[in-house]
């Protein structure tokens, strides 16, 4: 097969060049659209011009990935990358190339100013991201930056790593969450309790329950998380946790103070976690006021989801929950 360019700089219906080549008796036009800046998103693939009647319409870009690929070969597009990725396919005549190459870019675009965010591991994005659960919308930028007490600039990175994975709609009207569980599974395929606050381990010789009296009886400010803190939020509607409480996380902006007041010893196996945080002051992120306090719904739903197997399903259920009673 060998292809000749044709009409390169007046390709039809918008196209950049069109392509002709020959299989057998049989003809192949590709309609060929270049982006210099890859599509990032699905939503960005929408955005494209209807794909060609009669021809085959391909894309040509630097990288273009999983999700983007599976929305162009949904929307009837070809496409071709330059790490190697190639869909072409024709009907008539019949032509099926299909190959791969990197899922992941190799060159990601750093603009100008800031570099993109990459990951939503970090404390500043969670803070951000429990703030959009509990609330499902901010005015602007700006106004969730004073919420979350987080930068502008770190909260616009934010912003734009959950617009280009289709969990958060912007538009002139502010930022809005469509879906809070949607939202909450993609934060935790990033963020973990462990991994995000390296929590110091600890094993009292009282007891969880002893060691956790000492600490209400103390004025530190902390916040119980994970599956202890599932269960008293669950209570707090009525329900039974469905799976027994295990272990205890604590958030605490005195970490040294939490570990003296319950007579802890640091274990590497131990099963008391203690997280050090700034997100529970009166301005920043708070605390839900039980007895003991927890962290707030998404905080727990976030922690649970991250943690893996029964966690994880616990968390589900959690979600469940907070996001049927923020619809209603």
């Amino acid at each position: 097969m060998r292809p000749t360019p044709v009409d390169r700089s007046t390709g039809r219906g918008g196209a950049d060049a069109v392509l002709a080549a020959q299989v057998g008796a049989a003809s192949i036009a590709l309609d060929i659209e270049v982006k210099l800046n890859s599509p990032r998103s699905r939503a960005d693939v929408r955005r494209l011009r209807e794909a060609g009647t009669g021809v085959v319409s391909v894309l040509v870009a630097p990288f273009l990935s999983p999700p983007v690929r599976d929305e162009l070969e949904r929307r009837g597009w070809s496409y071709w990358d330059a790490t190697g990725n190639m869909l072409i396919r024709s009907t008539e005549p019949a032509v099926w190339i299909d190959r791969a190459g990197a899922s992941r870019n190799p060159e990601p675009a750093v603009s100008t100013g800031a570099q993109r965010l990459r990951s939503l591991k970090g404390k500043a994005a969670s803070e951000v991201i429990v703030q959009l659960l509990r609330v499902g919308s901010a005015a602007s930028v700006r106004e969730l930056a004073r919420d979350t007490g987080a930068g502008v600039g770190t909260v616009s990175r934010v912003i734009d790593l959950l617009r280009g994975d289709e969990v958060v709609d912007v538009s002139s009207g502010g930022i809005r969450v469509p879906d809070r569980i949607a939202l909450a599974r993609r934060w935790a395929q990033d963020y973990g309790f462990e991994s995000t606050f390296k929590p110091a381990r600890y094993l009292s010789l009282l007891g969880e329950e002893v060691a956790l009296d000492r600490l209400q009886r103390s004025d530190l400010r902390f916040a119980v998380t994970g599956s202890r803190a599932a269960s008293t939020d669950f209570a707090q509607s009525g329900r039974v946790a469905p799976l027994p409480a295990t272990g205890v996380w604590l958030y605490s902006d005195d970490v040294k103070g939490v570990e003296r007041a319950m007579d802890l010893a640091p274990d590497r196996r131990g099963s008391i976690l203690i997280a050090d945080c700034e997100f529970l002051s009166d301005a920043r992120e708070g605390v839900q006021d039980t007895d003991p306090p927890i962290a707030r719904s998404w905080r727990i739903i976030g922690d649970l989801l991250a943690a893996g197997g029964r966690m994880t399903a616990l968390g589900e259920d959690l979600a469940v929950l907070r996001a049927r009673e923020a619809s209603e």
